[in-house]
C-alpha cells in the first residue's frame, strides 16, 4: 500500500506524496541516511495534529516497514535469489509498536539453495543498510546477519519451538518476541503456516505456556505499598523508572499469553486487549484501563524520543517520577495498576 493509498488526518496526507518511491531511490544510492530526520519530523508532525500514540506508532512502523522494502528491492538488484525469501519483522515492528529509536529485530526465510558466503555478504549489507536508515542494530543479535535467525521453514520451525520448549537455549530475548512476527518483503503464505503451526504448538503444550507465564513471575509492582515509585537506585537513572521494562512489557506479553490461549488473532497488543474484552476475558473497564495505560506510556516513549533527538542523545525509556506535575503521575500510577492486575490474573489462570 502506498502512503498516498494510507488514511489522512483532517483530510491531509500524513506522510510527504511520492515518499515511497524516493526511498527506493535513495535505498540503491545509499542516501537513506537522510530519513531519520524526516522520520522524526513526521513523529512530531503527527502528534502535534492530535494523533493518538497508538495511531502514531502505527504510522510510524509503516514507514519504517517501507524503508526496510526500500533497502530489500535494492539489494535484490545484486542478490536475485533474495525475492524467493520472506523478510520475516519480529517484536515491536510485528506487532506495529514501533517508537523512535526501535531496533531491527529481523530474520530471513530461505527456501531455496544459496550460497552461504553471498548469503553472510547480502544480510550483512542489510543491516548496516538498515542501521544507516535510523533503525539501528539489536544488541541481542536478532537480525538476518545472524545465522540463527535465517533458514528454510523446516529450521525455523523446529528452531522456534525448541526455543519455546527449552528456556536453556533461551537468548538474550524474550520468548514472546519470536511469537510476533509478519512478512515484510516475499511470499506470506509460508509465514502465515508458520505462526499458525506455531500458535497451535503453544496452544496445545501447557509446558510452553507455562514456560511464557513464568516470565512474568519475577514481576514486581515499581510501587511501595505507600504509593512511592520505586526507581532505580544508582547509575546513570538512579531516581528514573524505566516505563518500557518495568510496566509497559509486561501488558505486551500478558496481551500475548491470552490471545494465545484464547486464539484471539490480532497482533497489535491495543487490539489484543480489545478483542479480549469483546470475549470476555477481561472486564470492559479492566479493558479501557489498560488501553488508557498503554497510550499514556508509549506516548511518553515517543515524547522521549523526541526529547532526545533535540538534545543529541540517544532515546531511552526512563522518567523521573518526581519531575511529573500531579496529573501525570497518577496517569503512571494507574497503569502500573492496571498492569499489576493483569499479570496476576494471568499468573492465577483467571480467564485461562
Amino acid at each position: 500500500m502506498d502512503f498516498d493509498d494510507r488514511p489522512s488526518m483532517n483530510g491531509e496526507k500524513w506522510v510527504p506524496s511520492g515518499l515511497s518511491d524516493e526511498l527506493l531511490v535513495m535505498a540503491r544510492e545509499g542516501r537513506l541516511a537522510g530519513i531519520r530526520r524526516t522520520r522524526l519530523e513526521l513523529v512530531r508532525d503527527w502528534l502535534d495534529r492530535g494523533a493518538s500514540a497508538e495511531e502514531t506508532c502505527k504510522r510510524l512502523t509503516l514507514l519504517n516497514r517501507d524503508v526496510v522494502r526500500a533497502v530489500l528491492e535494492a539489494h535484490a538488484l545484486e542478490y536475485p535469489w533474495l525475492r524467493e525469501c520472506t523478510f520475516l519483522e519480529f517484536g515491536s515492528g510485528g506487532r506495529g509498536e514501533h517508537v523512535p529509536g526501535s531496533d531491527q529485530d529481523n530474520g530471513l526465510l530461505i527456501p531455496v539453495p544459496v550460497d552461504p558466503d553471498e548469503v553472510d555478504d547480502c544480510t550483512q549489507s542489510i543491516v548496516l543498510a538498515l542501521d544507516g536508515s535510523g533503525l539501528a542494530l539489536c544488541e541481542g543479535g536478532v537480525m538476518v546477519s545472524n545465522p540463527e535467525w535465517r533458514g528454510d521453514f523446516d529450521t525455523w520451525l523446529e528452531r522456534l519451538t525448541s526455543w519455546l520448549a527449552n528456556p536453556a537455549e533461551k537468548g538474550p530475548w524474550q520468548s514472546g518476541l519470536i511469537l510476533d512476527f509478519k512478512a515484510l518483503f516475499g511470499a506470506e503464505d509460508e509465514v502465515r503456516r508458520m505462526r499458525e503451526r506455531l500458535w497451535e504448538y503453544v496452544r496445545t503444550k501447557p509446558i510452553a505456556l507455562s514456560l511464557l507465564i513464568r516470565e512474568l513471575t519475577d514481576y514486581r509492582l515499581p510501587l511501595t505499598f505507600f504509593g512511592a515509585f520505586v526507581t532505580e537506585r544508582e547509575g546513570r537513572w538512579q531516581g528514573f523508572l524505566n516505563i518500557k521494562n518495568s510496566v509497559l512489557a509486561h501488558l505486551t506479553n500478558s496481551a500475548r499469553i491470552l490471545s494465545l490461549k484464547h486464539d484471539v488473532h490480532p497482533a497489535n497488543t491495543c487490539e489484543r486487549i480489545r478483542a479480549l474484552a469483546e470475549k470476555g476475558h477481561v472486564s470492559d473497564r479492566h479493558g479501557q484501563a489498560l488501553l488508557d495505560g498503554w497510550e499514556y506510556l508509549q506516548r511518553k516513549r515517543l515524547e522521549i524520543g523526541l526529547a532526545c533527538d533535540r538534545e543529541g542523545i540517544p532515546p531511552h525509556n526512563y522518567v523521573n517520577p518526581a519531575a511529573l506535575d500531579n496529573g501525570e503521575r497518577q496517569a503512571l500510577k494507574d497503569a502500573i495498576h492496571a498492569v499489576e492486575k493483569l499479570v496476576r490474573l494471568v499468573q492465577a489462570g483467571t480467564g485461562l
